[in-house]
């Protein structure tokens, strides 16, 4: 990125010559950078794993064992982050998705069992463990004798005290996001034009912003379970491979969708942590009350889907380097506010007609996923390279003074 910034510096230097006023005028590092913290700070407190699995003890020795230990073992809480904020900057519907399931269901146990929301967010995230160090995540042990009591018996406050995020930490991305959008809301008040780069920003902040609001009650990077003097293990149960076990890429991938698992994928007891993308079991999902509820949820994931898009249409009569990368701009805008859309209607069609999944609804899914991700790649990477020719006018900063009474 700093390569990238550097050689863009040299194309772009010639543009803003008629700025010769530093006060009135901002440079590409300035846009580059505003951008990038806005994003970062966005993404990073927006995304709020799962409970980790638990860090090993240290091997005796320093060798290369104690090396890895290091490097991996005891950095799994930050490679699971890191494994959600990339798929929030490749695909931010998904994590919201997924994010609006999990308050789906935190709020479903937490009207079934009495329980607060932020108890039930703590057991959706499998950050409650038995005395065996299984999670419990399941509505068939949290219906075993005396879970639900232990689980009452944990105070409020010992849960928020294992989380990781303050009123500091969310204000500071809260208010550098605010003020990102301030901006592009006075640029086009001024009659000035947002480079392509924050008009995506502008995008993610808005998801992601979004994503925050659905796991405000969530505790934030939640490195150990709570543990409760309970067994959820059936005398007759047989256990399977911890996860992912014999599970594909492409299946693992797949659950980025659904966020759901049946108990041949992933069995709490044979487990010692939930899955990056956990939320809940098919069996669990399908005992919720009517249908609207998990209707609302994947529809206003699309829908998030469409909105993402159409926030790109604020560049759409921007000036770009070449024909070219305009029109890629504008058919990959459009793939994105069109296919979730089309999808959506599709899923409609098929469920009324009754048509057989297997040989409609994955093909057709494989397909929109492909276009859809492409379009994502392209809009993705044109931001970068339109930095190499900018117009002069876009190295023009807000005169704020204009709102600002005075005599």
């Amino acid at each position: 990125m700093l390569f990238l910034l550097a050689v863009t510096s040299t194309y772009a230097r010639s543009n803003h010559s008629e700025c010769n006023d530093i006060n009135d005028c901002r440079r590409l590092f300035d846009i580059v950078w505003g951008c990038l913290v806005t994003l970062s700070l966005c993404i990073w407190v927006s995304v709020h794993p799962n409970v980790p699995p638990l860090c090993p003890e240290p091997p005796k020795g320093n060798g290369l064992r104690f090396l890895r230990w290091w490097l991996v073992d005891s950095n799994r809480h930050i490679f699971q982050r890191l494994k959600l904020m990339t798929v929030a900057l490749i695909a931010p519907e998904l994590i919201l998705g997924f994010a609006g399931r999990q308050l789906q269901m935190a709020h479903f146990l937490s009207h079934q069992h009495g329980v607060s929301l932020t108890h039930a967010f703590f057991i959706v995230m499998g950050g409650f463990v038995d005395a065996d160090g299984h999670p419990i995540v399941t509505q068939q042990q949290l219906k075993i004798q005396d879970v639900v009591k232990e689980i009452h018996r944990v105070p409020k406050l010992d849960i928020q005290d294992k989380s990781k995020g303050d009123f500091f930490s969310k204000g500071i991305a809260l208010c550098q996001g605010l003020w990102f959008i301030t901006q592009c809301i006075a640029r086009r008040a001024q009659h000035l034009p947002l480079t392509e780069l924050e008009v995506v920003t502008l995008a993610f902040a808005t998801i992601n912003a979004m994503t925050w609001l659905l796991w405000l009650r969530k505790p934030l990077d939640v490195r150990s379970p709570i543990t409760l003097s309970v067994h959820t293990t059936p005398p007759n149960h047989v256990g399977s491979r911890p996860y992912p076990g014999h599970m594909t890429r492409v299946k693992r991938f797949a659950f980025l969708f659904a966020n759901s698992y049946s108990q041949a994928e992933y069995d709490p007891l044979s487990a010692t942590s939930v899955p990056t993308f956990w939320c809940t079991t098919y069996t669990d999902y399908n005992t919720l009350p009517g249908w609207s509820e998990s209707t609302i949820t994947i529809f206003g994931q699309f829908a998030c889907g469409t909105l993402f898009g159409g926030i790109h249409f604020a560049a759409w009569g921007a000036p770009f380097p070449s024909v070219v990368e305009r029109w890629l701009w504008r058919s990959s805008t459009l793939a994105l506010v069109i296919l979730p859309v089309f999808f959506c209607v599709l899923m409609m069609i098929i469920g009324a007609l009754d048509l057989p999944p297997q040989r409609i609804k994955y093909p057709t899914l494989a397909v929109i996923g492909g276009l859809y991700s492409i379009s994502r790649g392209i809009l993705l990477v044109l931001p970068l390279t339109t930095l190499r020719s900018l117009p002069s006018s876009a190295f023009a900063d807000v005169n704020w003074s204009v709102y600002i009474p005075h005599l």
